[in-house]
Protein backbone atom coordinates (compact mmCIF):
# COMPACT_ATOMS: atom_id res chain seq x y z
CA UNK A 1 0.00 0.00 0.00
CA UNK A 2 1.35 3.41 -0.75
CA UNK A 3 2.09 6.09 1.48
CA UNK A 4 -1.14 8.18 1.54
CA UNK A 5 0.02 10.32 4.17
CA UNK A 6 2.67 12.18 2.31
CA UNK A 7 3.34 13.99 -1.23
CA UNK A 8 5.38 11.62 -3.84
CA UNK A 9 9.02 12.42 -2.80
CA UNK A 10 10.37 15.43 -3.73
CA UNK A 11 6.97 17.11 -5.69
CA UNK A 12 6.30 19.75 -2.26
CA UNK A 13 7.37 23.50 -3.54
CA UNK A 14 8.90 24.69 -0.46
CA UNK A 15 9.85 28.00 -1.92
CA UNK A 16 6.26 28.77 -2.44
CA UNK A 17 3.55 30.23 -0.36
CA UNK A 18 0.45 29.33 0.94
CA UNK A 19 -2.38 29.46 3.47
CA UNK A 20 -1.76 33.41 5.24
CA UNK A 21 1.41 34.63 4.17
CA UNK A 22 1.79 38.47 3.23
CA UNK A 23 -1.49 40.20 2.60
CA UNK A 24 -0.76 40.87 -1.29
CA UNK A 25 -0.41 37.46 -1.95
CA UNK A 26 -3.82 36.37 0.04
CA UNK A 27 -5.86 39.17 -2.75
CA UNK A 28 -3.26 37.36 -5.29
CA UNK A 29 -4.72 33.90 -4.17
CA UNK A 30 -8.47 34.92 -4.06
CA UNK A 31 -8.07 36.49 -7.65
CA UNK A 32 -7.03 32.90 -8.73
CA UNK A 33 -9.71 31.04 -6.68
CA UNK A 34 -12.23 33.27 -8.79
CA UNK A 35 -10.72 32.41 -12.02
CA UNK A 36 -10.53 28.78 -11.29
CA UNK A 37 -13.75 28.30 -10.27
CA UNK A 38 -14.71 30.40 -13.85
CA UNK A 39 -14.08 27.06 -15.39
CA UNK A 40 -17.23 25.48 -14.07
CA UNK A 41 -19.59 28.33 -13.31
CA UNK A 42 -18.83 29.98 -16.65
CA UNK A 43 -18.94 26.77 -18.77
CA UNK A 44 -22.22 24.75 -16.88
CA UNK A 45 -24.07 28.31 -17.85
CA UNK A 46 -22.63 28.85 -21.45
CA UNK A 47 -20.65 31.79 -20.57
CA UNK A 48 -18.03 31.57 -23.32
CA UNK A 49 -16.86 34.93 -23.26
CA UNK A 50 -16.38 34.80 -19.67
CA UNK A 51 -14.72 31.27 -19.60
CA UNK A 52 -12.20 32.44 -22.19
CA UNK A 53 -11.09 35.10 -19.42
CA UNK A 54 -9.36 32.27 -17.60
CA UNK A 55 -6.57 31.97 -19.65
CA UNK A 56 -3.83 33.02 -21.71
CA UNK A 57 -3.92 32.90 -25.56
CA UNK A 58 -1.56 29.95 -25.86
CA UNK A 59 -3.54 27.88 -22.95
CA UNK A 60 -3.90 23.90 -22.98
CA UNK A 61 -6.67 22.16 -20.89
CA UNK A 62 -7.12 18.33 -20.87
CA UNK A 63 -10.12 16.18 -20.01
CA UNK A 64 -10.99 12.31 -20.32
CA UNK A 65 -12.90 13.00 -23.42
CA UNK A 66 -10.87 15.99 -25.30
CA UNK A 67 -7.55 14.61 -24.36
CA UNK A 68 -4.79 17.55 -25.04
CA UNK A 69 -6.30 20.16 -27.32
CA UNK A 70 -6.45 24.34 -26.92
CA UNK A 71 -8.59 25.87 -24.54
CA UNK A 72 -10.68 27.24 -28.18
CA UNK A 73 -10.07 24.06 -29.35
CA UNK A 74 -12.11 22.51 -26.25
CA UNK A 75 -14.70 25.70 -26.22
CA UNK A 76 -15.81 24.75 -29.71
CA UNK A 77 -15.98 20.88 -28.71
CA UNK A 78 -17.77 21.39 -26.05
CA UNK A 79 -20.83 23.63 -27.74
CA UNK A 80 -20.70 21.14 -30.42
CA UNK A 81 -21.23 18.67 -28.00
CA UNK A 82 -24.17 20.61 -25.72
CA UNK A 83 -25.55 20.83 -29.45
CA UNK A 84 -25.60 17.29 -29.58
CA UNK A 85 -27.23 17.32 -25.84
CA UNK A 86 -24.67 16.44 -23.83
CA UNK A 87 -25.30 17.40 -20.38
CA UNK A 88 -22.17 18.15 -17.98
CA UNK A 89 -21.93 20.29 -14.69
CA UNK A 90 -19.85 20.48 -11.66
CA UNK A 91 -20.19 21.06 -8.06
CA UNK A 92 -16.82 23.30 -6.68
CA UNK A 93 -16.01 22.14 -3.04
CA UNK A 94 -12.68 24.08 -2.05
CA UNK A 95 -9.96 25.51 -3.40
CA UNK A 96 -5.76 25.89 -2.51
CA UNK A 97 -3.32 27.69 -4.23
CA UNK A 98 0.68 27.88 -4.09
CA UNK A 99 2.21 31.01 -5.30
CA UNK A 100 5.47 31.91 -5.86
CA UNK A 101 6.76 34.93 -3.48
CA UNK A 102 6.97 37.26 -6.42
CA UNK A 103 3.41 36.39 -7.23
CA UNK A 104 3.90 35.56 -10.87
CA UNK A 105 3.00 32.17 -10.94
CA UNK A 106 1.13 29.75 -9.30
CA UNK A 107 -0.71 26.44 -9.01
CA UNK A 108 -4.24 26.12 -8.06
CA UNK A 109 -6.00 22.89 -7.05
CA UNK A 110 -9.86 22.96 -7.11
CA UNK A 111 -12.02 20.29 -5.38
CA UNK A 112 -15.16 19.25 -7.73
CA UNK A 113 -17.62 17.21 -8.59
CA UNK A 114 -18.09 16.27 -12.58
CA UNK A 115 -21.27 15.25 -13.27
CA UNK A 116 -22.37 14.29 -16.67
CA UNK A 117 -26.19 12.48 -17.63
CA UNK A 118 -26.12 9.77 -19.80
CA UNK A 119 -29.42 7.81 -21.51
CA UNK A 120 -28.16 3.87 -21.63
CA UNK A 121 -30.73 1.32 -22.29
CA UNK A 122 -33.49 4.08 -21.87
CA UNK A 123 -32.59 4.71 -18.55
CA UNK A 124 -31.40 8.14 -17.36
CA UNK A 125 -28.30 7.88 -15.37
CA UNK A 126 -25.68 10.28 -13.68
CA UNK A 127 -21.91 9.67 -13.35
CA UNK A 128 -20.29 11.24 -10.84
CA UNK A 129 -16.24 11.75 -10.71
CA UNK A 130 -14.86 12.93 -7.35
CA UNK A 131 -11.83 15.14 -9.33
CA UNK A 132 -9.12 17.86 -8.26
CA UNK A 133 -8.39 21.09 -11.14
CA UNK A 134 -4.99 21.52 -11.73
CA UNK A 135 -4.31 25.24 -13.27
CA UNK A 136 -1.02 26.51 -14.25
CA UNK A 137 -1.33 29.92 -13.92
CA UNK A 138 1.24 32.55 -14.15
CA UNK A 139 0.99 36.24 -14.83
CA UNK A 140 1.82 38.75 -17.63
CA UNK A 141 1.68 42.24 -17.38
CA UNK A 142 -0.19 42.13 -14.42
CA UNK A 143 -2.80 40.10 -15.63
CA UNK A 144 -3.28 36.29 -14.16
CA UNK A 145 -4.23 33.39 -16.77
CA UNK A 146 -4.10 29.77 -17.16
CA UNK A 147 -1.43 28.07 -19.47
CA UNK A 148 -2.47 24.67 -19.12
CA UNK A 149 -5.05 22.74 -17.04
CA UNK A 150 -5.19 18.87 -15.90
CA UNK A 151 -7.34 17.16 -13.67
CA UNK A 152 -6.86 14.01 -11.02
CA UNK A 153 -9.77 11.97 -11.28
CA UNK A 154 -10.25 10.00 -7.95
CA UNK A 155 -13.32 7.99 -7.64
CA UNK A 156 -16.55 7.77 -9.07
CA UNK A 157 -20.29 6.06 -9.34
CA UNK A 158 -22.97 5.65 -11.65
CA UNK A 159 -26.10 6.75 -10.05
CA UNK A 160 -30.22 6.09 -11.64
CA UNK A 161 -31.83 9.58 -12.07
CA UNK A 162 -34.93 7.10 -11.43
CA UNK A 163 -34.55 3.79 -9.04
CA UNK A 164 -37.09 1.83 -10.78
CA UNK A 165 -35.01 2.07 -13.90
CA UNK A 166 -31.59 0.91 -13.65
CA UNK A 167 -29.35 0.35 -17.05
CA UNK A 168 -27.73 -2.99 -17.56
CA UNK A 169 -23.94 -2.61 -17.45
CA UNK A 170 -21.28 -4.51 -19.46
CA UNK A 171 -19.36 -5.10 -16.04
CA UNK A 172 -16.08 -6.61 -17.44
CA UNK A 173 -15.76 -3.39 -20.04
CA UNK A 174 -16.54 -1.02 -17.19
CA UNK A 175 -13.53 -2.44 -14.80
CA UNK A 176 -11.61 -1.98 -18.01
CA UNK A 177 -11.26 1.93 -17.39
CA UNK A 178 -8.79 3.63 -14.53
CA UNK A 179 -10.37 3.16 -11.10
CA UNK A 180 -10.85 6.92 -10.60
CA UNK A 181 -12.92 7.58 -13.29
CA UNK A 182 -14.46 4.27 -15.07
CA UNK A 183 -18.18 4.87 -14.88
CA UNK A 184 -17.33 8.26 -16.72
CA UNK A 185 -15.12 6.46 -19.50
CA UNK A 186 -17.55 3.96 -19.49
CA UNK A 187 -20.56 5.95 -20.18
CA UNK A 188 -18.51 8.77 -22.32
CA UNK A 189 -17.36 5.94 -25.11
CA UNK A 190 -20.48 4.09 -24.92
CA UNK A 191 -22.63 7.16 -25.77
CA UNK A 192 -20.59 9.97 -27.07
CA UNK A 193 -18.05 8.58 -29.59
CA UNK A 194 -14.91 9.47 -28.43
CA UNK A 195 -12.31 7.25 -27.05
CA UNK A 196 -11.19 8.33 -23.77
CA UNK A 197 -8.07 8.33 -22.32
CA UNK A 198 -6.79 5.77 -20.12
CA UNK A 199 -3.84 7.37 -18.44
CA UNK A 200 -5.60 10.10 -16.72
CA UNK A 201 -4.10 11.11 -13.58
CA UNK A 202 -5.91 9.37 -10.61
CA UNK A 203 -5.91 9.06 -6.70
CA UNK A 204 -2.54 8.85 -4.64
CA UNK A 205 -3.19 4.99 -3.80
CA UNK A 206 -3.69 4.46 -7.86
CA UNK A 207 -0.19 3.29 -7.63
CA UNK A 208 1.22 0.57 -9.89
CA UNK A 209 -0.75 1.98 -12.46
CA UNK A 210 -0.66 4.33 -15.15
CA UNK A 211 -2.93 7.19 -13.45
CA UNK A 212 -1.00 6.32 -10.30
CA UNK A 213 1.75 7.26 -12.32
CA UNK A 214 0.67 10.38 -13.77
CA UNK A 215 -0.98 11.53 -10.04
CA UNK A 216 3.09 11.66 -8.81
CA UNK A 217 3.84 13.00 -12.96
CA UNK A 218 1.55 16.22 -12.02
CA UNK A 219 2.55 17.21 -8.31
CA UNK A 220 6.26 17.00 -10.29
CA UNK A 221 5.10 19.41 -13.12
CA UNK A 222 3.75 21.42 -10.12
CA UNK A 223 6.78 22.08 -8.22
CA UNK A 224 9.02 22.60 -11.57
CA UNK A 225 6.40 25.27 -12.40
CA UNK A 226 6.85 26.81 -9.21
CA UNK A 227 10.81 26.89 -9.48
CA UNK A 228 10.09 29.10 -12.27
CA UNK A 229 11.19 26.34 -15.12
CA UNK A 230 9.65 25.74 -18.01
CA UNK A 231 7.32 22.46 -18.82
CA UNK A 232 4.88 20.81 -20.97
CA UNK A 233 2.04 19.30 -19.18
Amino acid sequence: MVDLHSLPEGTWPAHAIRNNGPNNLVLERAKLRELAEGWPCYRDACEWENFESIFHEDAHVYTTWSGRVHYKDFMAASKAGMDKEAFIMHRCHGVTTDITPDATRAVTKMKATITQRFNIDDCEVDAEADCRFCFFFEKVDGHWGARFVRHWYEKDKLLPVNPNKIPKIDEHKLNSYPEGYKCLAYCQELTMGVCVLKDMPGHRRHVETASGEKHDLLYRLAKVWLDGKKIDV
